[in-house]
């Protein structure tokens, strides 16, 4: 491991977690980038579920360029080594970690007060680790201790703490999509006021905004099957109806699910036998939903006869079109697919690991195909068909997945189209149960905003009495 050098800078990594990142996402939201500070130091702070696919997503689509703390035994791992010296990341001697010497933390936290105050930007996952759960785990203190030690030490340096939550709808998925949103900074300065007297006291209240502040910016449901009930109810809530199936954005989702959650707390203590029963009629639907393999805004769609028409219509012509580059980008890339899939399968021992071996597999088995295929080429025709294969393994594997993509969804809403407007006797119990659902929640959201009206009624009411009796 190189010494540490505070004036040190992601170098080629930004592009290359773009790049990647934008391959293996068929999204990536960003949200909320007018709130990054540009003339301060920095300390980026975010949730921790995806493995080494987060701090590819905060390096790549961030507008400032942070280094990560990672902890030290990544360095042990040939694959990861040299995109750690690519970032210029800073070990991190974890407790946890075998025959590791936690000492040496207080070289890191030296190194980070020096990044701080030199203007720089620091990035870490305050929760310690990588997980599954459906909210956040408990925090750690390292950030408030470096940012206030950083400030204390170099005499107030307006270090801020900036809030970042990762929202995927399928993490391990090839060409899903994730939401990056950045919340308000934080100035820890009552904080530091406290920390000359109690160092302590002051961690500790650093640690709950920092912790509030995540939490305004991430989806932190009761348990999953909870997360299940609720994001169905938001989905069907939000789409009462639609003409064509059309995917929101993971933005979108996300504000209605925050209200969902605020809302699902007050109404589960308040009418649990109300709420009960819809979650009952909510699971019946998504087992139906699941049973026929469709999605809930496919139910929702009215299927209008011109646009389904022209929808058909571009679908076969984009398809034709992209046809025979995409069959010869079938037959190159699909065996390191192939492989990278099954390697993600293997090694994967949590749900947060998938998208890591998929994306670090894909970095490696590609450009060995891709330049295996050259060398054949070269060795059979010379110079210029090896450059010609080398380029067009890339390019046919982007219109490869394209077509993959197009295929897949056309086919996908066809099934869907004519199975919805079949006679199936259980296309109509679909409906009715969507139909009961929608009722049951909006009924519930007019309860909950009745509620919350007559309590702000009378928290006034109660204000403008005290303040008459004074």
């Amino acid at each position: 491991m190189k010494p540490f050098d505070p004036a040190a800078r992601p170098v080629g990594v930004v592009a290359l977690a773009r790049v990647v990142l934008s391959v293996f996402f068929r999204r990536v939201e960003v949200e909320g980038t007018e709130r990054v500070p540009r003339d301060a130091p920095l300390m980026v702070v975010a949730n921790h579920v995806n493995g080494i696919i987060d701090p590819a997503v905060l390096l790549g689509f961030l507008p400032v360029r942070p280094r990560f703390l990672a902890k030290s035994t990544l360095w042990s791992n040939p694959v990861l080594r040299p995109f750690l010296g690519l970032a210029a990341a800073i070990p991190v001697y974890r407790r946890q970690d075998p025959g590791v010497d936690a000492s040496k933390n207080v070289e890191t936290f030296a190194a980070c007060h020096e990044v701080l105050a030199a203007g720089g930007t620091i990035a870490l996952f305050p929760e310690g680790r990588s997980h599954s759960e459906p909210a956040l785990a408990e925090l750690k203190t390292g950030v408030s201790r470096i940012v206030l030690e950083a400030e204390a030490k170099y005499g107030g340096i307006g270090s801020r703490i900036l809030p970042v939550g990762l929202t995927y709808d399928d993490k391990g998925r090839f060409r899903s999509r994730v939401l990056m949103a950045i919340g308000e900074p934080l100035d820890p300065a009552a904080e530091l006021a406290l920390h000359a007297g109690d160092p302590q006291a002051a961690v500790y209240s650093l640690t709950e905004r920092v912790r509030d502040a995540l939490e305004a910016v991430t989806l932190n449901f009761p348990s999953w099957e909870e997360a299940r009930l609720i994001e169905r109810a938001a989905e069907i809530f939000a789409r009462p109806s639609a003409e064509l199936p059309s995917e929101p954005s993971l933005g979108e989702r996300f504000d209605l699910r925050r209200a969902f959650i605020a809302g699902y707390a007050h109404l589960r203590e308040a009418w649990p036998e109300e709420v009960e029963e819809v979650a009952r009629t909510v699971r019946a639907y998504d087992e139906r939903l699941a049973h026929y393999r469709l999605w809930d805004v496919q139910v929702a769609a009215g299927y209008p006869t011109g646009r389904v028409a022209l929808f058909v219509l571009k679908s076969l012509a984009l398809l034709l079109l992209r046809l025979p580059l995409a069959a010869a980008g079938i037959a190159v890339n699909y065996p390191p697919y192939w492989a990278v899939g099954r390697l993600a399968r293997r090694l994967a021992d949590s749900p947060d690991l998938p998208a890591t071996y998929k994306v670090f597999g894909s970095l490696i088995l590609y450009p060995l195909t891709w330049t295996s295929w050259s060398i054949a080429a070269g060795l059979a025709g010379g110079l210029w068909p090896a450059l010609a294969a080398l380029a067009l393994g890339p390019l046919t594997g982007w219109f490869a997945l394209r077509f993959y993509e197009r295929r897949r969804y056309f086919q996908g809403q066809a099934r869907a189209f004519l199975l919805l407007r079949s006679a199936h006797p259980g296309v109509e119990e679909l409906r009715r149960l969507r139909g009961e659902v929608l009722g049951a929640v909006e009924r519930l959201a007019e309860a909950y905003r009745t509620g919350a009206t007559r309590a702000s009624a009378r928290s006034t009411a109660a204000s403008s009495t005290s303040s008459t009796s004074s």
